[in-house]
């Protein structure tokens, strides 16, 4: 007998408690294109040991390209094989029994590694995959999802080799940057504006190697109340960033002061004009004082050389006898 052996490990199903003489790994499968035949081994990687199964007559199928299109249905654990387009074989290892399916809504189940559940509806058992495990587990609210070492302790998942983690087609770690861009542009805008009553501002912030930009302003209603609003936006062209909202960013608030307002001891360029403008009229007003004394000055002296001329005269008549006598008569 002429055969075309191939082995085809479907799935790990060693995990889960099964009859014994059915405790095996994976599935192995060999296809008999003399009798147009697919035969059925189940083998244990440990102990190297290989167990006939099982064998399927496919009719007109090719054993051949039937074994390599197969997979586990994963809520019962048969084995499936496609031998047409609309027409699928399965059997169940539990029972040792075949039933033709139709499942032509999925022509690309081929491609995709399926596990089995032991209790056959796919709920609250933990599947784990390899030693280094990746575990699943389905609830009825949920898909739980972790990962254990060889020792059986917690280890973290990670994402390497340039590959992306994407929720919903956003990318999570450039989501983090970006919300920490459009943070740190917000940061460089004002929230109370002084000595005006508005003021607007342009910021720039990074993050991760991600940047944004923003523009604000900031308004003083009273002395009491005043309000801002601001907005950025990171830089478009990114892979994976999902949609406007998830670039965009924006705050608004408002600053109420309470209790008694205290006057600032800084003063304003408005005061500081009117105490230039002040300190001129006195400077100018100085410099008329200053004329004006001077102006006294000079007269004063004046006045002091005329006293000491009639000084002297007083002196002469003195010093010759004469005596000048003024009356006056009623």
């Amino acid at each position: 007998m002429n055969k075309l052996s191939k082995t085809l490990l479907i799935t790990f199903l060693g995990l889960f408690s099964i009859n014994p003489s059915y405790a095996f790994d994976v599935f192995s499968l060999e296809s008999d294109t003399t009798n147009n035949v697919l035969k059925v081994y189940g083998v244990d990687l440990i102990t190297k040991e290989k167990k006939f199964l099982t064998e399927k007559n496919l009719g007109g199928a090719n054993p051949s390209s039937a074994g390599r299109n197969s997979y586990v249905n994963p809520n019962s654990g048969e084995l499936v094989i496609i031998t047409s387009e609309s027409g699928q074989e399965a059997y169940n290892w539990r029972t040792n029994t075949w039933r033709t399916i139709d499942e032509s809504l999925f022509p690309s189940s081929p491609h995709i590694l399926q596990m089995p559940s032991a209790n056959g509806n796919g709920s609250s058992e933990v599947i784990s995959i390899g030693e280094n495990s990746f575990k699943l587990q389905e609830t009825s609210t949920e898909m739980k999802i972790w990962a254990t070492d060889s020792n059986g302790r917690i280890a973290p998942i990670n994402i390497t080799n340039g590959s992306k983690l994407l929720i919903d087609g956003r990318d999570i770690e450039q989501s983090i940057n970006n919300v920490g861009a459009l943070s740190a542009a917000l940061t460089g805008l004002p929230t109370v504006p002084t000595e005006t009553n508005l003021a607007c501002g342009l910021g720039t912030g990074t993050h991760g190697g991600d940047f944004a930009f923003s523009g604000g302003c900031a308004s003083k209603v009273n002395e009491k109340l005043s309000i801002n609003y601001a907005a950025s936006m990171t830089i478009p062209g990114q892979d994976y960033a999902g949609d406007f909202e998830d670039t965009f960013s924006a705050r608004a608030g408002f600053v109420w002061k309470l209790g008694k307002s205290l006057k600032s001891t800084q003063i304003s360029l408005k005061d500081k004009k009117i105490i230039h403008e002040k300190i001129s009229i006195l400077e100018k007003d100085n410099e008329s004082l200053k004329a004006k004394n001077d102006e006294i000055i000079s007269q004063n002296k004046k006045l002091l050389a005329k006293l000491n001329n009639l000084e002297s005269i007083a002196s002469k008549f003195q010093s010759s006898s004469k005596i000048i006598s003024i009356s006056s008569k009623e």
